[in-house]
């Protein structure tokens, strides 16, 4: 059961999170124009560098479980799911705030 949305994240009753990326054509656009495959492993590296500039003790209560057409994560907390939605859904609502992200981004460390 769905609860409420942190856009483009979506979280679930079970502590889920997740991102339906194939839906999202700015955000493929915007990773492809970096010579990234928008996927969900991608998405699964990025947003690890960026907790680890934001946030970095909130990376040890996410479990990432990515696929090629959706980013999936889990919390082990609903605070920490939360936390987790809140600290990632203004970055990734603005493009420009984004592509910076991804512009400094380690490509060494982004499995796409």
């Amino acid at each position: 059961m769905e609860l409420t949305t942190y856009e483009p994240f979506k979280i679930t009753s079970d502590f889920g999170i997740r991102a339906d990326i194939e839906l999202l054509p700015a955000h493929m656009a915007l990773f492809a124009s970096y010579d990234y495959e928008p996927n969900g492993y991608c998405w699964e590296d990025h947003i690890i560098q960026i907790l680890e500039k934001v946030n970095p003790a909130l990376l040890s209560h996410i479990d990432f479980d990515p696929e090629a057409g959706g980013f999936y994560a889990y919390a082990d907390s609903e605070e920490k799911q939360l936390e987790f939605v809140k600290t990632l859904s203004p970055i990734f609502q603005d493009l420009e705030t984004l592509e910076q992200y991804i512009s400094s981004a380690d490509r060494d460390r982004v499995d796409d």
